[in-house]
């Protein structure tokens, strides 16, 4: 019979979190901040966290997104033209 890996919760949320914090994210189109955010949906425990703590991550509990990214500062969603997709593997 086939062992089931394990893993531990702790260092899975640093693992996300250290990625999020180091993903190059674009300013704002709107007001030109460099706080934004990638744009996530679905609501778990581990995507909750992320939200509170993680400046790069905006989370909403359904879709459609209504922008790729976010703005921390101005509080709107953006998109950038032919940009490459970032979206959950920074």
């Amino acid at each position: 019979m086939a062992e089931f890996e394990t893993y531990d919760r702790e260092q899975v949320y640093q693992d996300i979190y250290a990625r999020f914090m180091r993903m190059e994210v674009p300013p704002c189109t709107q007001c030109d901040s460099r706080s934004t955010a990638s744009v996530q949906v679905g609501i778990i425990g581990l995507t909750i966290r992320l939200a509170a703590t993680c400046r790069k991550f905006k989370l909403l509990a359904n879709g459609p997104k209504p922008g790729k990214w976010f703005c921390n500062s101005c509080q709107k969603f953006f998109n950038i033209p032919d940009e490459t997709d970032q979206g959950a593997t920074p």
